[in-house]
C-alpha cells in the first residue's frame, strides 16, 4: 500500500521540486520507504514518485518506483494483487526472472508480456502509473470498484497524477479554484461526487478502466481512449438459491484466504454485524494468528457492539481486543478527523477512530466487511426503492408539481428530512436510478436552491450528480437493464454511495493511520458472482436482510446475533456541536460565509435552526457546512505551507 505521484511536463527543471513536494505530503500513506525516478523524454521531463507502506516483500527488492531491467519501463503502484503468485508462476515459465517476491514486480512484467489486457486478469485493489520510454506512453489504471484512489490533471503540456488531492496543491500544479459542482454534491450527499474533486482542475480517474497518454509531437500530450477492463456482469437467470449459496460459500472463503496474505501483522475489524462476523469466521479457518478489534463508546454502552463482538471472538477462538473510548477521547478524535480530510465529507469518523486504535497496536493490515450491504441487500433502499416506484406509478395521473406539493404537505406531519426527500423523489420521473440516488440525499432541492445552488445552472444532472457519472452508471452492464430492481439498486448503491463515500473515506482515513484496509467482499470474483445473481434470488421476500449471506454461513450467525438489527459505533456529534465543538463550528461557518460559496444568510438560518433543537436529525445539515468550513481553512493553510516559491506553469503552444 502506497502513495503514488507523477508529473509529465515540458518545464523539466521544475519537476524535481514538484515531485518531491507531491511525495512528501503523502508520507502517512507510506512511512517505510520513498523513491523518485526522473527521466528525459525529449521535449518532456517525466517524474514518478512513491511512498511505500511495506506489506509484501519488506526487503529493498520491493522498492518503488520499480524499473524493468528488460525494457526500462518505470512503475509506481499502490495496492495489492491477491492472485500475483499464480501470475508470477506463469511469467517464470515464460522466462522472466524475479529479484524479489513482491506483487509490484509481477505487475511490471505482466504489463510487459501482455500489455493492458492483463488488467482483466488482476484480482486486487490498485491504482498505478507506468511510463514506457520505448513507446513514450504513460499508462494509468484503477481497480474495478475504485478501492484505491487515483486523481489526475491534464492540460496543455502538463499531466500529473497522485493518490490524493493535496499533492497537487503542495506542488503548485493547480490553483485552488473551487469547483462549485463539487460543493453542490457535497451539500446534497455529504461527499464530493466523482469524477469531480473539490478543485476545478483535478479529476478522479474512472474505476475499472485504463488509459494511455502518448508524448506526441510537437510537445503535446495525447490522451488515448478510456477503456474499461471490468464491467458489471449480466444477470444469470439460471441461479437458484441452492447454487448461489454454494458459490458464495466457496468464493468468499477463497477471497478471505487470499486477503490474509501479508508479511506483516493482519487484523480484522469485528462488529456485531453479519459481514464482519462471517469474515472473521472464515479467516479463523485460514490462520492461527488472527487478531480482531472492536471499538466501543464507553459513555453509551447501549449502543456499543463490544459485548456481541467479544462473544463472537470467544466462540471463534481468536485473539480479541476491545477498545473502549470515552467522551473526551472521542471528541479529540473528532477534531483530528476533521484535520486530516483530503476532501470534505461528513462520514468516516468511525473508520478513523478504529484505524488509529488498531495501528497503535502494531497491526498494519485490517480486513473490513465493507461491501456486503451493497452486494447482498443490507440497506433499506432495497425495500424503499420499489415502494417509491410503486407510489409514483399510483400518483402518475398528477403532474409533477402537484405530486411534490401533496407529499411536501404530508411531510409537515412526519420527519422533515424524510418528507422533503420523498417530495423530491415524487416530483420527477419514476426511474430506478433517480429514486435510488435521491434516497441518499442529505439536503433537499428546495433548501439547496435557497443556498443559491441549482443543479441545471451548475451543469449537473437534476440529482446534483455529474452528468458523466449518470451516463456511465446507466449502461454499466453487459446487456443488462433496470427490470431487475434489486440488481439495479445494488449497482447504484455501489456506484454512488459506496464509491463516493465509504471506499474513499476508508482508504483515506485508514491510510491517515498508515493502515491498509482490505475488503474481501469486493474481490473481483465476488463482484462477478454477486452482481450476476438475480434479485429474486438475492432477496426473495424483498426484505433487506442479506438473505444469501445468512443462508450461506449459518454456522457463524448464532440466533441472538442474527436477530440484531443494524447497530453502530455512534458518537453524539450533534450534542458536541452545540457544546464543546460550538466555537470551532461557528468559526468554520464564518469561513464558508466569507467565501460566499453559498448564500451567507441561509448558513445562519441553518445554524440557528440547529441550535434551537440540537437533537433533531437535521443536525447533519449544519454539520456538513461545518466540515466544509474546516476543510477550506485547512486546505489554504496546508497549501501555503507546502507551496513552491513559484507554481509549476502550464506550457502553451
Amino acid at each position: 500500500m502506497c502513495g503514488i505521484a507523477g508529473i509529465i511536463s515540458r518545464d523539466k527543471g521544475r519537476i524535481p521540486a514538484g515531485l518531491a513536494a507531491m511525495v512528501a505530503c503523502q508520507v502517512h500513506r507510506g512511512p517505510d520507504d520513498q523513491g523518485v525516478e526522473i527521466l528525459d523524454a525529449g521535449a518532456f521531463g517525466v517524474g514518478l514518485g512513491q511512498r511505500r507502506l511495506a506489506i509484501i516483500d519488506l526487503s529493498p527488492a520491493g522498492h518503488q518506483p520499480m524499473v524493468n531491467p528488460r525494457n526500462g519501463d518505470v512503475l509506481t503502484y499502490n495496492g495489492e494483487l491477491y492472485n500475483f503468485m499464480p501470475m508470477r508462476e506463469k511469467l517464470r515459465k515464460l522466462g522472466y526472472e524475479f529479484r524479489g517476491h513482491s506483487d509490484t514486480e509481477v505487475l511490471l512484467y505482466a504489463i510487459e508480456e501482455w500489455g493492458p489486457a492483463c488488467l482483466s486478469e488482476l484480482n486486487g485493489m490498485y491504482a498505478f502509473g507506468l511510463y514506457s520510454p520505448r513507446r513514450r506512453t504513460l499508462l494509468l489504471a484503477r481497480d474495478p470498484m475504485g478501492q484505491k484512489p487515483l486523481y489526475y490533471t491534464i492540460r496543455n503540456g502538463l499531466l500529473a497524477f497522485a493518490s490524493e488531492v493535496r499533492p497537487f496543491l503542495a506542488a503548485g500544479i493547480v490553483d485552488r479554484t473551487i469547483d462549485m459542482r463539487a460543493v453542490a454534491g457535497l451539500l446534497a450527499y455529504g461527499a464530493v461526487q466523482e469524477p469531480l474533486t473539490f478543485y476545478h482542475d483535478i479529476a478522479v480517474f474512472r474505476p475499472g478502466c485504463y488509459q494511455e497518454f502518448t508524448l506526441g509531437q510537437p510537445g503535446q500530450i495525447e490522451p488515448g481512449p478510456v477503456t474499461p477492463h471490468w464491467k458489471y456482469p449480466k444477470i444469470d437467470e439460471s441461479w437458484t438459491e441452492s447454487s448461489a449459496v454454494d458459490a458464495i460459500r466457496t468464493t468468499l472463503d477463497e477471497s478471505v484466504r487470499d486477503h490474509l496474505m501479508a508479511d506483516v501483522p493482519v487484523g480484522m475489524f469485528l462488529s456485531a454485524g453479519l459481514d464482519s462476523t462471517i469474515l472473521t469466521g472464515l479467516a479463523a479457518r485460514h490462520t492461527e494468528r488472527l487478531r480482531t478489534f472492536t471499538v466501543g463508546f464507553a459513555d453509551q454502552p447501549d449502543l456499543s457492539e463490544s459485548h456481541p463482538a467479544a462473544r463472537t471472538a470467544e466462540l471463534l477462538k481468536v485473539d480479541h481486543t476491545d477498545i473502549q473510548i470515552t467522551g473526551p477521547d472521542a471528541l479529540k478524535s473528532t477534531l483530528a478527523w476533521l484535520e486530516v480530510r483530503d476532501q470534505p465529507s461528513f462520514d468516516g469518523l468511525n473508520t478513523y477512530v478504529i484505524s488509529k486504535a488498531v495501528r497503535a497496536r502494531g497491526i498494519v493490515v485490517a480486513l473490513s466487511g465493507l461491501g456486503g450491504d451493497e452486494l447482498f441487500g443490507g440497506y433499506i433502499s432495497f425495500e424503499d426503492t420499489p415502494k417509491f416506484l410503486r407510489m409514483m406509478k399510483r400518483l402518475s395521473f398528477l403532474p409533477g408539481t402537484a405530486r411534490y406539493a401533496l407529499l411536501n404537505m404530508v411531510a409537515q406531519f412526519r420527519n422533515r428530512a424524510a418528507g422533503e426527500k420523498m417530495a423530491d423523489i415524487a416530483k420527477g420521473r419514476a426511474i430506478p436510478m433517480r429514486v435510488a440516488v435521491l434516497r441518499r440525499r442529505a439536503i433537499s432541492d428546495k433548501r439547496l436552491r435557497r443556498m443559491g445552488l441549482v443543479a441545471q445552472e451548475l451543469g449537473l444532472d437534476e440529482t446534483f450528480i455529474p452528468v458523466s457519472a449518470i451516463e456511465a452508471a446507466r449502461n454499466p452492464v453487459e446487456g443488462g437493464d433496470e427490470r431487475d430492481l434489486i440488481a439495479a439498486v445494488s449497482r447504484y448503491e455501489s456506484e454512488f454511495y459506496m464509491r463516493n463515500i465509504i471506499l474513499r473515506d476508508s482508504d483515506k482515513l485508514g491510510m491517515a493511520a498508515s493502515l491498509e484496509i482490505r475488503v474481501p467482499m469486493l474481490d473481483r470474483r465476488m463482484l462477478n458472482l454477486a452482481h450476476s445473481i438475480p434479485g429474486r434470488v438475492r432477496l426473495p421476500t424483498g426484505k433487506a436482510n442479506k438473505h444469501l449471506l445468512r443462508k450461506a454461513f449459518p454456522e457463524f450467525l448464532r440466533p441472538e446475533l442474527a436477530a440484531l438489527g443494524k447497530r453502530g459505533f455512534a458518537l453524539p456529534i450533534g450534542r458536541w456541536m452545540a457544546g464543546p465543538l460550538r466555537e470551532m463550528c461557528e468559526a468554520a461557518l464564518a469561513e464558508v460565509k466569507s467565501r460566499e460559496i453559498v448564500t451567507p444568510r441561509k448558513v445562519d438560518m441553518i445554524w440557528d435552526t440547529f441550535l434551537r433543537n440540537p437533537n433533531d436529525p437535521m443536525w447533519s445539515r449544519a454539520f456538513v457546512l461545518c466540515v466544509l468550513g474546516v476543510y477550506l481553512r485547512n486546505a489554504d493553510r496546508t497549501a501555503a505551507e507546502a507551496l513552491p516559491a513559484k507554481p509549476m506553469p502550464v506550457m502553451v503552444g
